[in-house]
């Protein structure tokens, strides 16, 4: 790394996968630092910068001799299991800089000596605690599969012997009764059934009888919204979609499509219209929300119908790994294995990382929102029409008076939109604008004049960047 790029990344300031050390004095300092990049995107340590002001400070002869040292030690004894950081040094106008680099650890979670675990959080890390986080991270390595795990008290005669006999004369052209072992071993030998005869997550979510009895929350709660706020208080239709994956798509394809219009396009009279956001789209973002959510996140996908566009809200944000780009290129992660693999083999799914790919191919406007921050995925799908004004809740025209009270109860709105943006910001400092749309109903425009209010009048002022950076809340009056 040349001189110049480090002044260019040390102007940047800090990030999640950059950090600025001026010096490191213990092997469990440097070895809680290597844990946390190592069960996070990985990243690299600038030391003899002053992570304050981002002064170049520089390591002398001993002090390079030392830090090196340490890090040694922390990598090879205080860090289980092992990592292995790559450790060079740079002269940047006479001033020697130790870079660390460190990558994310193909089998985390990554721990200290005395067990803690940590992760990034912005340019700052943070220890976790929490189990699902910790089996989140569990999940991310490969080591643990939260579809396959079992659904205490169940056993097959909670799962459909039709879907089951469907299932197999589809995959192998037998019924459940001529497989030549017994049908609770053949489950077994899929990881529909555990060892002990009870159905796993993915099991159950595919053959299940009632799967909402046992998974309450793994459902599809699905709103056709007035207007364009998912703070409306009226809609137009509403519906919670449960059983099955598969039947949980179909009746989310079709609680869609009787919200969309169809137009005639050149077709003859009779034709029944092309839906105004392309089919294809719909169904490839719908099976990825339903195969790729989390399964440790207890949360419904959303469907959220407006006037001017679609949304798909699905509970777990991308892995670490991927990112929006990537997954647009086709890079993909099979966070859930059991599941994407009975999807294959019971629906129009190929689970290569294509879905993506074949709807972006179409001419849908489609937007993606990976929020890392609330945890999950939204995919939005710009609509082509709008319904007309004609069916909106109130019809008549307003008179004076009632104008005036609209006029008055906009500008309450407006000043109880910046009261909880406020509170947001000072209890969730790392919040995204889209998250800050979701919790408020304000429009994006609406958030960002409230924000620039709240700056000009010195209450907040941002911390580090856009991306990875956080808010810091003046409180002042």
């Amino acid at each position: 790394m040349t001189a110049e790029k480090i002044k260019e990344i040390v102007r940047c300031g800090e990030t999640s996968t950059v950090q600025f050390k001026k010096l490191f004095k213990t092997a469990e300092d440097v070895a809680n630092e290597l844990v946390a990049f190592s069960n996070s995107n990985g990243g690299q340590i600038f030391i003899g910068v002053d992570d304050k002001t981002g002064e170049i400070l520089g390591l002398d002869y001993d002090q390079l001799r030392e830090i090196g040292s340490l890090v040694a030690s922390a990598a090879d004894d205080r860090v289980r299991p092992a990592v292995f950081p790559q450790v060079e040094t740079e002269p940047v106008d006479g001033k020697a800089v130790m870079i660390v680099t460190v990558k994310k650890g193909p089998d985390a979670p990554y721990t200290n000596k005395k067990g803690e675990i940590y992760v990034k959080q912005g340019p700052d890390k943070r220890r976790v605690s929490d189990n699902n986080e910790i089996l989140r991270i569990f999940a991310e390595s490969g080591s643990f599969q939260p579809d396959r795990q079992s659904i205490r008290g169940t056993s097959i005669k909670d799962l459909d012997r039709y879907l089951l006999d469907e299932f197999f004369q589809n995959s192998l052209g037998k019924s459940a009764d001529n497989l030549g072992i017994p049908l609770e071993t053949a489950l077994k030998n899929l990881f529909i059934l555990d060892e002990d005869g009870q159905a796993t997550l993915g099991g159950m979510m595919f053959f299940g009888i009632n799967p909402q009895r046992f998974c309450p929350a793994f459902n599809i709660k699905a709103v056709w919204f007035y207007g364009n706020s998912i703070g409306g208080t009226e809609y137009r239709s509403s519906r919670d979609i449960g059983g099955t994956i598969p039947r949980m798509f179909k009746l989310g394809m079709e609680f869609i499509d009787g919200c969309l219009l169809r137009r005639q396009e050149g077709q003859n009279f009779n034709s029944i219209g092309v839906l105004e956001i392309p089919e294809i789209a719909l169904t490839e973002l719908l099976q990825n929300a339903l195969v790729h959510r989390s399964w440790l996140k207890p949360a419904p996908i959303r469907i959220l119908v407006f006037d001017n566009r679609v949304e798909i809200v699905s509970p777990g944000a991308l892995p670490p790994s991927l990112t929006v780009a990537d997954i647009k290129l086709g890079n993909a992660f099979q966070r859930n294995q059991l599941i994407a693999n009975l999807c294959a083999k019971t629906m129009d799914y190929r689970g290569l990382g294509s879905g993506i790919i074949r709807a972006l191919q179409t001419d849908a406007n489609i937007e993606f929102q990976n929020e890392a921050s609330g945890d999950q995925f939204r995919v939005i799908l710009w609509r082509t029409e709008q319904k007309s004004k004609e069916e909106t809740p109130s019809e008549k025209e307003p008179d004076i008076n009632s104008k005036e009270k609209s006029k008055e109860k906009e500008i309450v709105g407006k000043e109880k939109g910046k009261e909880k943006i406020f509170e947001l910001l000072k209890s969730i400092p790392g919040i995204t604008s889209s998250e800050l749309q979701e919790q408020t109903g304000l429009s994006r425009s609406g958030v960002e004049k409230i924000i620039r209010q709240l700056k000009e009048a010195g209450k907040i002022r941002r911390i580090g960047p856009d991306k990875g950076g956080h808010w810091e809340v003046m409180d002042r009056e």
